[in-house]
């Protein structure tokens, strides 16, 4: 004989929704509005079954097994961010999901997504660059392989979702000139050094930005993990010209601390902005931001005779051939590159290479 079940809680406004006690157990059987059918056994005990009954309630409410996904991204994945060091862009690509949902797709369920809507997303942001639609396509991944981990999806259904191509080569690259003519604009913003420093060691702008003393020693930088794009230790060796621009300024503690402060980095945003300010107002180079720095400390090397594994070491890119497990040791073999390089910006910057000043010191000696 099938047992009958006894009505605790009766929520009227869903179709035989609520709390039912039948063989001595407490059972919630409610039916959301977006379909489906959530049944949770809750125990022998009346009061502990009624709290869970209304935790399962607000589940129900907010789409329970099958919620809306902007919901979704905002209440359950966006959180499950949080101790990434790169919070503030999932954050930013969330945002723009977000902002495709509300415009294309306001009441697309979690168990709704498919490629198409990649499709879609892609079509939303064809303004942005390739790269960029990527960037979002990953973070939706991410969210849907999360899903799956948290037993609301079975599988991804984009996971096999190839990127769009991107052409990432360089096609125009500071020169030397480029550089000098830069440099001459800047000389009197407080941004100079830094830019110059940049150009001399191919540091990205942040480990820049936020270089202190302690990570200085002798004409060697060594920058902690957590400072790191790829979390490992950072070790550049520097030229002399570098160290001389390091000696020129006080350290307590940041080397390039924000104007009237000693312990304030440069925002990134107000550094980006001067540069920009400079560089439209040269001619042939408007289309350069400050990252370009970098890229210059590259191609002078290469050009030079530096061959793409030791660019990559100097750069502290890890994306190298298992032999440079075994020449981590020989970082130091690379200095005469970054000396050439820091000789090569003095003398174009019109100052006196060192050889021409060894050789004036000696004369004065005599």
């Amino acid at each position: 004989m099938k047992a009958t079940r006894k009505t605790i809680v009766k929520l009227d406004y869903r179709r035989s929704s609520g709390l039912f006690r039948r063989d001595g157990e407490y059972i919630a059987d409610i039916q959301p509005d977006a379909g489906g059918r959530i049944i949770r056994k809750l125990g022998t005990d009346q009061g502990r079954a009624r709290k869970l009954f209304w935790d399962v309630v607000d589940e129900a409410e907010n789409g329970g097994e099958n919620p809306r996904f902007a919901d979704f991204l905002t209440r359950s994945f966006l959180p499950s961010q949080t101790s990434l060091k790169s919070y503030a862009y999932s954050e930013k690509c969330v945002g723009w999901l977000l902002r495709f949902l509300d415009a294309e797709a306001p009441d697309l369920r979690l168990r709704d997504v498919n490629r198409s809507h990649v499709e879609r997303l892609r079509a939303y942001y064809s303004d942005l660059a390739p790269q960029t639609r990527n960037h979002m396509t990953q973070k939706l991944k991410q969210a849907l392989f999360y899903a799956v981990d948290v037993g609301l999806l079975d599988a991804n259904p984009i996971a096999r979702v190839k990127q769009l191509p991107v052409d990432n080569r360089r096609r125009r690259v500071l020169s030397m000139r480029d550089v000098v003519r830069i440099l001459g604009d800047a000389r009197n913003t407080d941004a100079h050094d830094l830019f110059l420093f940049m150009a001399l060691t191919g540091l990205r702008p942040s480990n820049v930005r936020l270089l202190t003393s302690d990570e200085v020693e002798d004409d060697m930088i060594r920058i902690p993990p957590e400072k790191m794009k790829n979390s490992r230790w950072g070790e550049v060796p520097v030229s002399t010209y570098a160290t001389d621009v390091l000696s020129q300024r006080t350290s307590t503690p940041l080397f390039f601390a924000a104007r009237g402060t000693a312990d304030k980095p440069k925002s990134i945003d107000n550094l980006s902005r001067s540069y920009r300010s400079v560089v439209r107002r040269l001619e042939g180079v408007g289309w350069s931001t400050l990252y370009d720095l970098r890229h210059f400390f590259a191609s002078q090397l290469a050009k030079h005779g530096a061959t793409e594994q030791q660019i990559g070491r100097l750069l502290c890119h890890v994306g190298q051939s298992v032999t440079s497990r075994y020449v981590h040791h020989d970082i130091d073999d690379l200095r005469p590159f970054v000396e050439e390089h820091g000789e090569r910006v003095r003398v174009a910057l019109g100052g006196m290479s060192t050889s021409a000043r060894a050789e004036d010191e000696t004369a004065m000696r005599v």
